[in-house]
């Protein structure tokens, strides 16, 4: 059995062990009823998904993340590679230091989180879009009812609104928290940090092309294999208004994952987790009281004020409350995790 070699290089259908990081384990069963499980992994040369078949699971200890000696033959499925382990045991991180003559690759969580404005150049837009809306008998009764009530207040109302769409509105920060995975004890003391996008420590605004690229190049190591981006609603709001913004802005980037999975690789969204998978909504305010952690919301600051903090020039405001909403939805995450498993 040859060993240790590096992930890129390893023959398919040959004996091979190595040491890697284990990062993540889902168990399964096939259409059939067979258990297995699917695992990923990685090392100093790679990442590799790994299949582990029940007959295998009932021989050795229960597989969860952390450091691992694994042995098994690389295959190919469904035009993808996967390594079909056949024997597994912890390992040590001296050991893992020894083979591989460097320190586990950690996996990473990104808890991450957005604040947006309306572009100042569609307020030309709301009044012509609203009065065809009306014009054509597509607009919704109680809207008739404030248009017709006052023009002027309900154009106020959608001009604000275009924050929610990125074809209407930018990002004015993105905040970023940096550390462990939940769930996952390694035995490494991985450091933390914390990143705002668009607003700076003095409260300044930032450029949001800039912005968007100096977020890229934080994540540019980002892998759906084995990192996480933990938000909520982020899959329904943060990322698609990121990479739309790109867009606008011809950034080059490809999207750190694929929305469109069933279940998407490399994502936790904690509105998701609350009900249990299901696509439904629920604030993270709620849930956070729901939890019995403090709200990142105060008196003066909240996402429904950021508009009015901005008109004001509050912006360190606004900086703050995007911090705080990462730090709630980290606590939110490390709950979920801890109760529910991965």
């Amino acid at each position: 059995m040859r060993g240790n070699i590096p992930i890129p290089e390893m023959p398919q259908g040959e004996e091979l062990w190595l040491m890697v990081v284990v990062t993540s384990v889902r168990e399964k069963r096939t259409q059939q009823g067979k258990r297995f499980c699917d695992a990923t992994a990685r090392n100093a040369t790679g990442s590799l998904p790994l299949k582990i078949w029940g007959e295998t699971l009932d021989i050795w200890k229960e597989l969860k993340p952390g450091l691992f000696g694994i042995a098994g033959t690389l295959e190919t499925y469904q035009e993808r590679p996967q390594f079909v382990v056949s024997e597994y045991r912890p390992i040590t991180l001296e050991q893992y230091r020894e083979h591989q003559n460097a320190d586990p690759v950690l996996p990473r969580a990104y808890t991450m989180d957005i604040e947006t404005l309306t572009l100042a150049d569609f307020r030309e837009r709301v009044g012509p879009q609203l009065e065809r809306l009306w014009k054509l008998g597509n607009m919704r009764l109680e809207q008739q009812q404030r248009y017709l009530e006052d023009i002027a207040i309900e154009e106020e109302r959608c001009y604000q609104l275009g924050s929610l769409s990125a074809a209407s509105g930018r990002i004015l920060s993105i905040a970023v928290h940096a550390g462990a995975i939940a769930g996952i004890d390694l035995g490494v003391e991985l450091p933390h940090s914390e990143h705002v996008f668009g607003i700076d420590e003095a409260g300044l605004e930032q450029d949001e092309k800039k912005s968007l690229l100096a977020f890229l190049d934080l994540l540019k190591d980002f892998d759906c294999e084995t990192d996480e981006l933990v938000g909520h609603n982020l899959i329904g709001f943060d990322l698609p208004f990121i990479f739309q913004r790109c867009l606008v802005h011809c950034i080059s980037a490809k999207p750190l994952v694929d929305l469109s999975e069933f279940r998407v690789r490399g994502v936790f969204d904690t509105m998701h987790h609350w009900w249990l998978g299901a696509k439904r909504f629920v604030s993270l305010d709620d849930i956070a009281w729901a939890l019995g952690i403090e709200s990142s919301k105060t008196a003066t600051a909240e996402g429904s004020k950021v508009f009015d903090l901005y008109q004001s020039g509050k912006l360190a405001e606004i900086r703050e409350y995007n911090l705080n909403d990462v730090r709630v939805t980290r606590k939110v995450y490390e709950r979920m995790v801890g109760c529910f498993g991965r």
